[in-house]
């Protein structure tokens, strides 16, 4: 049971390298080149909405980590790194698949979870 649990709490990691993976390649970046960030949830109850909005702070702060803007700030990269970090974000809440965590993703985003669904 314990392995089970440590490999869902490791999702949210490879959900998030594989979202910055598509992106960098997309920008003609190397693979080795791809940040990862880890985001851990294991300190948290998901059960409650409370952590669940934690842990959507934590994603939502890799998501930043991962997309970061490069130095040069045109309306091309800012557009880049919204998108990078609205996809990393949807990829990562959706391989925790949490209810709380859907819930506050989907109010955070102004849709409802049923919306949400429809768009993956």
């Amino acid at each position: 049971m314990n392995t089970i649990v440590n490999n869902q709490k490791n999702i949210i990691g490879i959900a998030v390298a594989a979202a910055a993976l598509c992106a960098a390649l997309a920008a003609g970046a190397r693979a080795d080149e791809v940040p990862q960030v880890h985001v851990s949830y294991a300190d948290l109850n998901l059960g409650t909405r409370a952590d669940a909005a934690v842990l959507y702070q934590r994603i939502r702060a890799a998501a930043a980590r991962v997309c970061a803007l490069p130095v040069e700030r045109d309306l091309g990269h800012v557009s880049q790194t919204k998108a990078c970090m609205a996809r990393v974000t949807a990829e990562a809440v959706a391989a925790v698949d949490n209810a709380n965590l859907s819930r506050t993703y989907a109010e955070k985003m102004g849709t409802t979870p049923a919306l949400q669904l429809a768009v993956r």
